[in-house]
């Protein structure tokens, strides 16, 4: 064996022994090629598969469900409260107990926090109820009044007409005609008169029933609450927690 055969059988093995230590593998296109770990495409570095890059990694800036601080995917969804929700609690105190459920109310003692609020949540729907009545009251007074009013003007242009035909000589049928419709109209604004007194009676009654309902409600509003005087937003959000209940 001469010296240049020596020298090709060396050169030989030193090319085995280097692709022997590369991972190799078959592609089907461009036949075989070596898999780099510092410039391929699979978990390298730079890689777009599973390393730090955009596809899935933990990178900061990663787009499809990492752990990252840019991630469009997978970041903690905003609170559910909102900003304020603390300082509407803390303002509620002890009504905070109108969390119990429909049943809890309508069962509970009356001595007990949740009672108390439960005979508020009573006293204000009986508000409700009041101030419809007295609504209901005042319109029905002012149409009696009215009505009242109509009777008076429709008796006063009789009386007109009875001076009228009086002054003319009219005939003594005119004459009793209007006087007819003169007592006619008289008993109208009688009657009128009475219903309009009674309707404004009325009216006074559900009025200050109405007034007294208000009355009651902050009583047992202030009997529930454990930090007195109640405010108007800290009662909104009161009967927030009660509304279907």
């Amino acid at each position: 064996m001469n010296a240049n055969s020596v020298l090709k059988i060396a050169a030989s093995t030193a090319v085995a022994a280097l692709l022997a230590a590369l991972p190799v593998t078959f592609d089907s296109h461009y036949g075989v090629s070596t898999n780099s770990a510092i410039a391929g495409n699979g978990h390298g570095n730079g890689g777009n598969g599973g390393g730090n890059g955009n596809a899935g990694g933990n990178g900061n800036a990663g787009n499809a469900g990492g752990n990252g601080v840019g991630g469009a995917a997978g970041g903690n969804p905003p609170s559910g409260h909102p900003a304020n929700h603390g300082a509407v609690a803390s303002s509620l105190g002890a009504l905070n107990a109108a969390h119990a459920s429909a049943t809890a109310l309508a069962n509970a003692s009356p001595t007990s926090r949740v009672g108390k609020i439960a005979a508020y949540k009573a006293a204000a729907a009986a508000v409700a109820t009041a101030a419809t009545d007295a609504a209901t009251a005042d319109a029905a007074a002012a149409a009696a009044a009215d009505a009242l009013a109509a009777a008076q003007s429709q008796l006063a242009s009789d009386q007109d007409k009875l001076a009228t035909d009086t002054a003319a000589t009219a005939d003594q049928a005119t004459i009793d005609a209007d006087n007819a419709a003169i007592a006619a109209d008289q008993a109208s604004v009688d009657a009128a008169t009475t219903a309009s007194t009674d309707a404004a009676d009325a009216a006074a009654a559900a009025d200050a029933a109405a007034a007294d309902a208000a009355t009651a409600e902050t009583d047992a509003l202030n009997a529930a609450a454990n930090k007195t005087p109640v405010s108007a937003d800290t009662q909104a959000a009161l009967d927030g927690l009660l509304e279907g209940k």
